[in-house]
């Protein structure tokens, strides 16, 4: 009888909860896990292999090395007795009904964010179709830097309606000025300006047209000048 086993501390791994992820979270605090640092350096990468076996499988996988190894594409043999051992895998009970992915299906629309995700992500994808042109047009306004991502900025602008987006962009001039005015001022990542609002508090104040006739007016006649020069002539 196949025995199985699952991974532990799985739940924080998964960015979705009801269904198969395309992707696990890796979180770089595993390098001061004592355990980890502890196992042979082929067992960390058959570890980290296994993670992601284990989305694909409901965290339900089959205790053999022979078929992990070809699944995570090791030459080493896998030693799940000492991965056991640190407390990274714990045996789970065999029952009827093998499942391969848990959960519901995607939504449509869940979906075409996925595909949308994972071809920015692709390799040697072409940048002009995988950003809207209004947005390369604020991300080349924007006083960006090597660590802000590019897609996740991209991602939070879709879902701005057009109104924000020009007010986002709109308030790129009194964000710059705002910038050189500080000192030791580190910039806030585009995403940030745009899913947190920040262009609100940039945002030039709207004056009507009357009003700026109106002021010019009163500040001629304060001066005494314009057209109401020839009057104290």
């Amino acid at each position: 009888m196949t025995r199985y086993f699952s991974v532990t501390n799985y739940d924080q791994q998964q960015h979705y909860k009801d269904r198969g992820p395309t992707w696990i979270k890796l979180y770089n605090r595993l390098l001061d896990d004592y355990g980890f640092a502890q196992l042979p350096d082929a067992a960390k990468w058959h570890l980290i292999g296994i993670f992601l076996l284990a989305s694909r499988h409901a965290n339900r996988i089959p205790a053999d090395p022979a078929w992990l190894a070809r699944q995570v594409g090791a030459v080493d043999v896998i030693d799940l007795g000492v991965l056991e051992a640190s407390g990274f895998i714990a045996p789970v009970e065999d029952v009827s009904g093998v499942w391969e992915i848990s959960g519901n299906p995607a939504s449509a629309e869940k979906k075409k964010e996925e595909k949308t995700r994972e071809d920015i992500l692709s390799a040697g994808a072409d940048p002009s179709k995988l950003f809207s042109r209004d947005f390369l047009e604020f991300w080349s306004a924007y006083p960006t830097d090597p660590l802000m991502s590019k897609k996740k900025a991209h991602l939070i602008w879709q879902r701005m309606g057009d109104c924000d987006r020009r007010s986002a962009v709109e308030a790129l001039p009194s964000f710059r000025e705002f910038i050189k005015r500080q000192q030791n001022y580190r910039v806030v990542h585009a995403w940030k300006y745009l899913s947190e609002r920040r262009f609100d508090g940039f945002a030039a104040p709207h004056i009507a047209a009357e009003a700026i006739a109106a002021a010019k007016d009163r500040a001629d006649r304060l001066l005494k000048r314009g057209k109401y020069a020839e009057r104290y002539e």
